[in-house]
């Protein structure tokens, strides 16, 4: 569980930064044998989408043009 822990934090780290090429590495080997960290991904993928449509900072808003 504690490689989990680690690289659930990477991949909600990624969301605000970018990661070393050590930190990417880490994930990349650890998510083709780990689904519950490969669902942990999707998961923060989907909510981030939600965030950005609730608040209107849509990737079709953010270039002027509303529908």
């Amino acid at each position: 569980m504690g490689k989990c822990k680690n690289i659930t934090r990477l991949l909600s780290d990624a969301l605000d930064r970018r990661l070393t090429a050590g930190e990417w590495l880490a994930v990349r080997m650890h998510l083709p044998t780990c689904s519950g960290c490969r669902n942990y991904r999707l998961h923060i993928a989907l909510l981030r989408t939600a965030a950005h449509e609730m608040s209107g900072v849509a990737d079709h808003e953010s270039s002027g043009r509303r529908e």
